[in-house]
């Protein structure tokens, strides 16, 4: 219970006779188990989790406007001190991806201030009510049973239907169980093809014990000690002939049928499992699968650590760089047109290019904003003062002062 600890200190855990069962709208006893199988033990299905939760990892965590320096410091460096942000993020995208609801929940320093977070993967939870507050009771794969406030919860779910807190179970048994069809069937044609090669008829009355030993001298003479490739044996078999083996292995038309349905489950295909994503396939990606888990998160985590006035002024945001799949010829469009309109600063736009920032004498260029003169409104320019620079005339006006620099005459000084 070390970790566990050092997560919940000395708060105080609801037990079973001093707790009630805490009502929704729609629940009178709200919780959730994961016992429903898991669609982590075929290999596709653990192909799509694993290639979401990888997309996921890559998310860059954004903290702003808070004064808790703790959390401040977790967000810059690790969420805890047990794992980086890309295994965090992982785990968190491999166990809702998985069981549908997962649990994030904060430790806490002396002060009672929120230090880190920490993903928590659970076998059941239920909600209870204690000391008139909502606590959700987890109950862990070891059997520890463990119980934090619902407001110090920050709870991913997806499908979420049934219940006003937790998501619904994975609705894949039909398919896990053709995939496992598949596998067992090929696993078998397998196994009897490398036993049973041919077949005879015997001739005559044989004891049992003569009949195995018969049986094995075939076996010993044709197959272990064969150097001919000629087969032979003797008047006690008759008519021995190779058996053709004909299992049944699902058509490979059937077999993409089922593929299919697990990439539109996971919304997933083909071209993300073997790494050949292209601009409009991982912006289809992000935008369907990566961003609104993101969002979920962020408001998640915003929810958890800052009260109701905080969020006003302090948020929490998970970004990915959805630039990193465009060819050259995009990215050096993207360049040229946000450049110049002082929409990306030179380092912005070297990010992007996968060059590292400027640095040394340059470095202070490489923060700055350009705008190319066409896209200057000219209205939003300052008007200057004669008077800040009365040697200078542009308008050729000596009613205002000493026409001195030829602007506004001819080649002869003549207006």
């Amino acid at each position: 219970m070390g970790l566990l600890e050092n997560l919940f200190g000395n708060k105080k855990q609801p037990t079973q006779p001093t707790s009630a069962y805490f009502k929704t709208f729609t629940e009178y006893n709200p919780a959730f188990s994961t016992f429903d199988g898991s669609v982590y033990e075929e290999s596709i299905t653990r192909a799509c989790i694993h290639a979401f939760a990888t997309a996921v990892s890559k998310l860059e965590p954004h903290i702003d406007g808070t004064s808790n320096d703790a959390i401040v410091r977790a967000f810059h460096t690790c969420p805890n001190k047990d794992t980086t942000w890309s295994s965090f993020l992982y785990r968190v995208a491999t166990i809702y991806e998985v069981d549908c609801s997962c649990a994030i929940i904060p430790s806490f320093d002396k002060r009672g201030q929120i230090n880190g977070l920490y993903p928590l993967k659970f076998d059941l939870c239920e909600l209870v009510e204690y000391g008139g507050e909502v606590w959700a009771r987890f109950t862990l794969p070891t059997g520890d049973i463990v119980s934090i406030e619902t407001r110090n919860v920050c709870m991913l779910s997806k499908y979420q239907y049934e219940s006003d807190y937790f998501g619904s179970s994975n609705a894949f048994r039909g398919t896990m169980r053709l995939l496992r069809a598949q596998a067992q069937a090929e696993e078998n044609a397998i196994k009897i093809g490398s036993k049973i090669l041919f077949i005879g008829k015997q001739s005559g009355m044989v004891k049992p014990e003569d009949q195995n030993k018969k049986r094995e001298e075939f076996a010993e003479d044709n197959f272990r000690n064969n150097n001919s490739g000629l087969l032979l044996y003797d008047q006690t078999f008759d008519s021995v002939q190779p058996v053709t083996h004909k299992p049944y292995v699902i058509s490979d038309k059937e077999m993409e049928r089922i593929d299919n349905h697990v990439f539109n489950y996971f919304g997933c295909t083909q071209d993300i499992l073997q790494n050949k994503i292209t601009e409009e396939t991982w912006d289809g990606y992000y935008e369907g699968k990566i961003e609104p888990f993101a969002i979920q998160l962020s408001d998640g985590l915003n929810k958890m650590i800052f009260s109701t006035r905080e969020q006003i002024t302090n948020r929490i945001t998970f970004t990915a760089n959805r630039l990193q799949f465009m060819s050259a010829a995009s990215k050096r469009n993207m360049v040229r047109d946000m450049v110049d309109r002082g929409i990306f600063s030179m380092n912005e736009a070297r990010e992007i290019l996968q060059l590292p920032p400027l640095e040394g004498e340059e470095a202070e260029m490489g923060k700055k904003h350009w705008i190319r003169g066409e896209y200057v409104d000219m209205a939003t320019l300052p008007i200057p003062d004669p008077k800040d620079n009365p040697d200078k005339d542009l308008g050729g006006d000596d009613q205002l002062y000493n026409d001195t620099d030829n602007y506004g005459t001819d080649n002869n000084g003549e207006r």
